[in-house]
């Protein structure tokens, strides 16, 4: 009990005890929660995230400046040679820089570039291409136009192009899981309200049963003191009367969590939470619930559901992640072909018997010896995609299976509801007939205060039929709901 009243404590002291205006409804919880609850912003940070990581992803194939810059030389060589050698000393200094605007493409893993390069040589040596990372070219200025492409290995998929493929899946996804959140918390934040109307009924009920026992005793009290009653009779309608208190403190318990419960759903323009006063005025359960299920599609296909649902949507996007990334494990047993080829033309004056242009094509070959990596990635690839159609496949029976149990709950919490109100009905009847009894002497004080408790469960009973109704109403609605 002491841990209890100090949880109490600490919760008043979190969310700010304050009135409102109007009789709240559903739909303003509702409303409130899906402007201001913390889940529902979050998921749309997250979807913002998302979507700039999209953008991200298509940075691998922004346009970029590359400017390089090499010197070679052999001193030591040339310094031995002989002064009547035909190689003079510096014909193995050589200088290239190169600065081009390049562009990847998003195909054949490729790109295209234009710039310039300046290859220094005094005697036109030609530069190795092991030296300068580019086609064999020779002294001078020049301007460059490239292309380089994939034939092989990285033709279909690489490593850009799959990561963009799953940043788009990954903003699809956390579209679905926004409409998802906001689809749940409309669901808890109704339910919250119907269990704060609820817990407010049941208070109100066990406060009347005690009411009816304190006055009982009064009476009861007041013919002991002329000698019409036992002593007894008094000390039976006490005992009912310390039960009746006990039931109305876990009442004003229920009602106590339940106003700091809706508090997380109900808040103010601030986003600061807003826990409902005692005197707060409230839209009470419809007098005719069956009326609600008219509103309801209860006869659509489930298969067609499941094709709409944004969970369900987000675990084929699962799926289809992992068949990206297979393809790009699969890209580690081919043999990698990449193919350059530049076009160089001279911008100053050359000596005659250099040419003006030239084209110049590189071929690149890799031949994977070893398939560890390949094997290895690739088994786990397929692996990830077992468990994600497992997923997808779970997902989807277990959808059936709740959205088919709870049409015929509906039905059955519907009817429980019914039954609730003839009992509550019937109770009723007989404390009116208990207490005109024992007015004029011929009752018994043992079936007054039964008949009165009977009453009271009923009463309680009966509330908490609809609020079961309301939630399985709730939930149906939530897995009937697209989010679009």
């Amino acid at each position: 009990m002491k841990s209890l009243l100090l949880f109490l404590i600490i919760i008043s002291s979190l969310a700010p005890y304050q009135s409102t205006h109007g009789a709240l409804s559903p739909l303003i919880i509702q409303n409130s929660a899906l402007k201001h609850h913390p889940t529902v912003l979050g998921a749309l940070e997250n979807l913002r995230a998302a979507e700039a990581s999209v953008r991200g992803a298509h940075g691998a194939f922004d346009a970029r400046i590359v400017s390089a810059y090499k010197r070679q030389t052999k001193h030591k060589f040339a310094s031995e040679m002989s002064q009547d050698s035909l190689v003079r000393k510096n014909d193995y200094q050589t200088t290239l820089s190169r600065t081009q605007l390049e562009k990847p493409l998003r195909f054949a893993n490729s790109k295209i570039y234009i710039g310039t390069e300046q290859i220094s040589n005094p005697n036109g040596f030609l530069a190795p291409i092991y030296h300068t990372g580019n086609p064999t070219t020779q002294t001078g200025n020049y301007t460059v136009t490239g292309l380089k492409v994939s034939l092989l290995k990285n033709l279909l998929i690489d490593p850009d192009r799959a990561a963009l493929k799953n940043a788009k899946f990954n903003a699809k996804i956390a579209r679905a899981d926004k409409s998802l959140t906001e689809l749940d918390i409309k669901r808890l934040a109704q339910l919250a309200y119907w269990e704060w109307v609820t817990a407010t009924k049941v208070k109100n009920v066990y406060e009347v049963l005690l009411q009816n026992g304190e006055t009982r005793n009064e009476y009861l009290a007041a013919r002991t003191k002329k000698g019409d009653v036992a002593q007894i009779l008094v000390t039976e309608n006490e005992q009912y009367v310390a039960s009746r208190k006990g039931s109305l403190q876990a009442a004003k318990e229920r009602l106590l969590h339940a106003e700091y419960a809706l508090s997380l759903f109900y808040r103010n323009e601030n986003g600061e939470p807003i826990v409902p006063n005692s005197e707060e005025s409230f839209e009470d359960y419809p007098s005719h619930l069956a009326l609600l299920l008219n509103d309801l599609d209860l006869n659509s296909n489930i298969d067609d559901m499941i094709q709409k649902r944004p969970d369900m949507k987000n675990l084929s996007f699962n799926v289809e992640k992992t068949e990206v990334d297979l393809n790009l494990a699969k890209q580690d047993l081919i043999p990698q072909l990449d193919l350059t080829g530049e076009y160089f033309e001279r911008t100053i004056d050359h000596r005659p018997e250099m040419p003006y242009d030239y084209m110049m094509v590189l071929a690149q070959v890799t031949i994977p010896i070893e398939l560890n990596l390949g094997l290895g990635n690739i088994a786990a690839a397929r692996a990830r995609q077992m468990v994600a159609k497992r997923l997808l496949t779970y997902g989807e029976q277990s959808y059936k299976a709740e959205v088919s149990a709870t049409r015929k709950t509906l039905h059955l919490v519907l009817e429980r509801v019914n039954q609730s109100e003839i009992e509550f009905s019937k109770t009723k009847e007989l404390v009116f007939a208990e207490n005109l009894k024992f007015k004029i002497g011929g009752g018994n004080l043992f079936l007054v205060n039964l008949r009165e408790e009977a009453q009271a469960k009923a009463e309680a009973s009966f509330h908490e039929s609809r609020l079961a109704f309301m939630d399985s109403l709730l939930s149906y609605q939530a897995l009937a709901d697209t989010g679009e």
